[in-house]
């Protein structure tokens, strides 16, 4: 004889589990709620000097030098004018002559880790130690070139070359990556000149140059950083 009991609990059994995949089904098919939809942010460069570059400025001693010459200073001042990518900077072979770091070593601006330097001088500066230890500068042209040197690759690269038009008087790292230097443009008289500020990042080969709404007397203590900044060098 059949077991009828077996059989009864059996179809309860399996009853049970189809309604159980069913209600499980409805679950995973229920819609997920709606997220309101955000727009993808836009990246927007600054048109005003960093805080970070400020503050270089600041350690540097050239703005207390600035403030101290120019009525009204101010960074705020500074706009951003142009932005560009070089690919082309032009890269010759670095091998300095023996004397080269003793000469420039103290004026030549490092980067964090030292594995890069700003040459801010020797292009247009001719520096010479005398018998008795005395450094003296010779102007060698009023042309002005900043370098980017990496000594383990022994590479000179261009950064800045301006003509007698303009000049570039301090510079330094904000980071190992980003440079900033600090100049001036003059005008088609001759008899003032715009404060402008170049910074470069390396990664991108990226300038951004930011001009101060200033215009400054070429006989203003800025124009004369240059010889604060080579203190112990005389300059003829």
């Amino acid at each position: 004889m059949k077991n009828t009991n077996s059989g009864i609990s059996a179809a309860v059994i399996a009853v049970s589990l189809f309604l159980f995949s069913c209600q499980s089904g409805s679950d995973k098919e229920k819609e997920p709620e709606s997220v309101p939809y955000e727009q993808d942010t836009v990246e927007i460069v600054d048109t005003l000097l960093s805080n970070e570059t400020i503050s270089f400025f600041n350690h540097s001693g050239f703005s207390d030098y600035a403030k101290s010459g120019l009525k009204n200073f101010d960074w705020s001042r500074f706009k951003l004018t142009d932005t560009w990518k070089e690919d082309s900077l032009l890269t010759t072979s670095f091998n300095p002559d023996k004397s080269y770091f003793e000469l420039y070593g103290k004026f030549l601006k490092y980067s964090p880790d030292s594995s890069l330097f700003i040459d801010l001088d020797s292009y247009n500066t001719i520096i010479t130690k005398e018998k008795n230890g005395k450094l003296t500068g010779f102007e060698e042209g009023p042309d002005t070139e900043i370098s980017l040197v990496n000594p383990s690759k022994k590479e000179k690269t261009r950064l800045v070359f301006l003509g007698p038009g303009g000049s570039v008087d301090e510079g330094g790292w904000l980071d190992n990556e980003t440079i900033v230097l600090i100049g001036l443009q003059y005008n088609d008289e001759g008899v003032s000149a715009k404060p402008l500020i170049w910074k470069y990042h390396l990664p991108d080969s990226t300038f951004y140059l930011y001009e101060s709404s200033d215009s400054v007397d070429i006989g203003s203590k800025l124009n004369s950083w240059r010889k604060e900044r080579l203190k112990g060098v005389e300059l003829k």
